[in-house]
């Protein structure tokens, strides 16, 4: 039966391919019909137009040449006969083409009218006395004439394009026809083929399946198992027993391999509404997993077990990366969260410290990464070595912090305990011969338990209390403990706000220069003035530099603000100085992070050419610590400082740690008393001391000095005799804004 269906559907293929052949030799005939009409007679047509148009339009520029340059007679005529041959040849070729003779014959008739204004313009320039204004009169018909012509041809054109289209039509269809009987008995093959197909596979399938069907058990890599209703094993593919060679059980007992509590798993299988029941035991060190399915129908079990010790192991490995830091051992921020979680849901008191190991950054600079993850470890590991085990757990926070979980404890507790670690973390490290310091910053949050607070909640609050506690310890210089109060928040809230505004100060045009002057000691004469920057925000009024330069400068805004304000000391000195005003030197500070940038030399020359003040005109202002950071790299940028004429000042003299043997090396023009020394002069002798030590010293290495903050007549009389250059302070001036400031600088002159 088959077999009989399979020939019927072979015959019913080759009749229909006989007669989709036919039909699609009929069809190609009609199109090969159609495209050499096409080619034979539409296409030259569409070609004596194009031709007969080049010759109208040489035609029409033969007669205004002959006009405009006046040709002899005899070459026009030549060129005009040449023409004129070219004209008749193209419009009998294109009467014999087209199939109405009408418009060849309006073409004609047009063509004799533009025959004989040719030949009036030619009579009339040939005469002795041309006559221009006929001539001109006979131009004017020429054109004209030519548009006659050009709509006869168009017309013929319309006509040559819709036979064209005609043919176009009539042979996409039968060209459509050819690929939809083409496409059609595909289709009907594919079907066809498919139905035999499909019986074909299907008997071969059948015969296939039940093939691997008797050998699925013998080949699974796994230990497959029949039991009866009792337990006892029927059948144990070989699988089983290489899985009890491998764990050193009788060869001759399947049994050994299956769970002690068999019979109640078995008993729960067969009883339960699902198919099957999988559970997981260990044996011989080894954890199994094991499948047991019911079948009713044969009234017996099959077990299956598969050796999972490896995924249980990768599964116990991911769970302790998960919750443990793998450098050091300790647990993370994730197994914080749980334990903080289960403390406060059990109404412990205690408190959390965030500590942060000092100085993270600068080793990653000096040292790289490497060196510093191991100095982090071995900070973790002298935290850990003096952690109370009853009460304290250690958890790695981050890279650089570390949380000390302490319970019980309230603020007097952790504020002992605090001070032990601080102590603790000042003794230095040694990691590989470099003995590198760890100080520690340090913050608490006591642990408040409330039954209606949210757990999750309050965990993530603490957290974030500790941490603001400790950022605001290493704000102030690290290396202390500070416990956690409502205005630390208000002030890291307040300075994200401020960081915001801050932003947009600089194209908002809110920041503003203040000019406090600098004069002479001796003579009170003035000699320059320090540009101050001044922040009038919109909402907030004028804002103090003590607020928004430490925020400048822990979010890189401080580089832009300070190309703004060197930019704006130039412009605006340059200024006043074109104005005819005597040439005065204005200083202006440099931050660390302007100093240490690589184009602040491009920076400063392009500025002045751009605003136009000498380099004698202009004073920059940089400070102890960040000369001494790499005192040889600065040299050097000193040196092409100093080398351009723009003079050098170090500013808060005697407030860091300069050195003596690179102070001398340093090309510096002048030294600037900090207002800690001048404040208390001439009553504090210490003060009076640290004053004239520096301005010897000044003296002695060829430099002058400038007095800040000096408010009193004391103290101006106290800096003139011990020998001060410059004297800058209220006594003279508060900074100004740039037009008081011009007032001044002109009563001044």
């Amino acid at each position: 039966m088959l077999q009989r269906k399979i020939w019927l559907a072979f015959i019913i293929v080759l009749l229909l391919g006989v007669a989709v052949s036919a039909r699609i030799v009929y069809l190609g005939d009609s199109v090969q019909s159609i495209y050499r009409m096409f080619i034979d007679e539409k296409l030259p047509l569409s070609q004596r137009i194009g031709e007969l148009r080049s010759a109208i339009a040489d035609e029409e520029r033969l007669l205004y040449e002959y006009y405009s340059y006046t040709a002899t007679r005899k070459l026009f005529l030549a060129q005009h006969i040449e023409n004129g041959k070219r004209l008749e040849s193209i419009v009998r070729r294109l009467e014999q083409e087209t199939d109405s003779p009408d418009e060849p014959r309006t073409l004609r008739a047009h063509l004799s009218e533009l025959e004989q204004l040719s030949e009036q313009l030619s009579a009339t320039l040939d005469s002795n006395n041309v006559d221009w204004d006929k001539a001109r009169a006979i131009l004017a018909q020429v054109k004209p004439k030519v548009r006659e012509i050009e709509a006869s041809l168009a017309v013929i054109s319309t006509a040559n394009q819709r036979a064209v289209a005609e043919l176009g039509r009539k042979s996409q269809h039968s060209v459509s026809i050819m690929v939809q009987s083409v496409i059609g008995f595909a289709v009907i093959v594919f079907g066809i083929a498919f139905f035999v197909g499909y019986y074909v596979v299907a008997i071969i399938r059948e015969g296939a399946e039940r093939r691997r069907l008797a050998l699925f058990a013998e080949r699974d890599p796994n230990p497959v198992l029949r039991l009866n209703l009792d337990g006892r094993v029927l059948y144990a593919n070989p699988a089983t027993q290489t899985m009890q060679q491998q764990l050193a059980l009788p060869a001759a007992a399947p049994q050994h391999l299956l769970p002690e509590d068999l019979s109640a798993h078995l008993s729960q299988t067969r009883h339960a509404s699902s198919a099957n029941t999988q559970f997981e035991y260990s044996l011989a060190q080894r954890t199994l997993e094991c499948t047991i399915a019911y079948l009713e129908d044969f009234a017996e079990f099959h077990v299956y077990l598969k050796d999972a010790t490896a995924r249980k192991q990768a599964e116990e490995r991911l769970a302790y990366q998960a919750y443990f830091d793998a450098a050091t051992g300790l647990p993370n921020q994730y197994k914080l969260r749980d334990d903080l979680s289960h403390a406060l849901a059990q109404q412990c008191a205690g408190s959390l410290m965030m500590i942060v190991a000092d100085y993270e950054q600068e080793l990653l600079e000096s040292f790289g990464a490497a060196k510093t993850e191991q100095w982090l470890v071995k900070v973790a590991d002298r935290l850990r070595d003096n952690l109370d085990a009853a009460t304290e757990r250690l958890y790695r926070f981050g890279s650089s912090a570390f949380v000390l979980l302490r319970l019980p404890c309230d603020q007097d507790a952790a504020q002992e305990r605090a001070r032990t670690l601080l102590k603790i973390g000042r003794q230095p490290l040694h990691v590989e011969n470099h003995e590198l310091i760890s100080t520690l910053s340090i913050g608490a949050a006591l642990m408040t338990c409330d039954r209606d607070e949210d757990i999750g909640a309050k965990v993530e609050i603490m957290v974030q209390q500790a941490a603001s506690a400790c950022n605001h310890v290493r704000r102030t210089g690290g290396n202390s403990f500070a416990a956690y109060d409502e205005a630390m928040s208000r002030a890291a809230a307040q300075a994200l706000l401020l960081a915001a505004d801050l932003h947009h100060a600089v194209e908002n045009n809110e920041l503003r220069l203040y000019y406090q002057p600098k004069v002479d000691t001796a003579s009170g004469r003035l000699l320059g003035m320090e540009a101050l920057l001044r922040w009038q925000h919109p909402l907030r009024g004028m804002v103090s530099p003590a607020d928004f330069i430490p925020v400048a400068e822990d979010t890189g805004l401080i580089i832009p603000i300070g190309r703004w304000v060197l930019h704006e000391a130039c412009r605006q000195n340059a200024e006043w100085q074109a104005s005819g005003l005597r040439p005065l030197r204005v200083a202006v500070n440099l931050s660390a992070r302007q100093f240490g940038s690589e184009g602040l030399l491009h920076e400063i020359d392009a500025t002045l050419a751009e605003t136009g003040l000498a380099v004698d005109s202009l004073e920059l202002e940089i400070t102890e610590s960040m000369v001494m950071s790499e005192p040889e790299k600065v040299i050097a940028l000193l040196n092409e400082l100093h080398t351009r004429g723009i003079h050098i000042a170090l500013d808060d003299f005697g407030t860091g740690q300069s050195s003596l043997a690179y102070l001398k090396r340093f090309p510096i023009d002048s030294l600037k008393v900090d207002k800690a020394f001048i404040q208390d002069i001439p009553d504090n002798p210490d003060d009076v001391a640290i004053a004239k030590t520096i301005i010897a010293m000044a003296q002695a290495l060829d430099m002058d000095t400038v007095a800040e903050g000096v408010e009193t007549p004391a103290q101006l009389e106290l800096l003139r005799e011990l020998g001060c250059n410059q004297i800058q302070g209220y006594y003279f001036s508060r900074p100004l804004p740039a037009a008081d400031f011009l007032a001044y600088y002109r009563s001044h002159l």
